[in-house]
């Protein structure tokens, strides 16, 4: 049971942007994946910031996101009520500025 609730559930991939340094916008395009929708006009949002809105057989397949932050990607039924919403992360290539030695620069041989 539990593998067929999450196919029915509005997702999103990937969910993880990954940007080069701290601080750097993430451009990702993310797959959505929609739950059976009744017949309606839906909205997509990124943290209450709108991305558009369709009529429930015209919902995109794809969309573009920037992120600068963890943000929230919400699927909204256009009667304002609220439908689901997934977690896009955001991570940094660039390693730390400390990095510890492997080896000691020192040798008794």
């Amino acid at each position: 049971m539990p593998a067929e609730a999450e196919d029915d559930a509005f997702s999103a991939t990937p969910s993880e942007c990954i940007a080069a340094e701290q601080g750097d916008e993430c451009v990702m395009s993310v797959t959505l994946h929609y739950p059976p929708l009744p017949d309606d006009r839906y909205c997509l949002t990124l943290n209450t910031e709108p991305l558009g809105c369709w009529p429930h057989s015209g919902m995109p397949g794809a969309v573009k996101v920037r992120l600068k932050e963890e943000s929230e990607l919400s699927l909204v039924r256009e009667s304002n009520t609220y439908q689901a919403s997934v977690i896009l992360t955001l991570r940094y290539r660039s390693a730390s500025m400390l990095r510890r030695r492997v080896k000691n620069p020192w040798s008794l041989f």
